[in-house]
């Protein structure tokens, strides 16, 4: 039974790439396993900081490559 949790990031073209900036948001659904392998299970020294929503870990995504969790 996989759990599924989601990332959010926002992409921002910037002025070099076709000079518009659209500010679009995105949400990628991920399992726990692949957030704990991509953040090395919540290793303290991968802490970004910590929110209303929880805890925010920085960490590498095999699909998408560095993220924040």
């Amino acid at each position: 039974s996989g759990k599924r949790a989601n990332s959010f990031s926002k992409h921002r073209k910037d002025s070099s790439n076709e000079g518009s900036k659209d500010g679009r948001i995105a949400a990628h659904g991920f399992t726990f396993r692949e957030l704990a392998t991509a953040t090395r299970n919540f290793n303290p020294t991968n802490l970004i900081g910590e929110g209303g929503f929880g805890r925010v870990y920085k960490g590498r995504l095999e699909s998408t490559g560095q993220a924040r969790v």
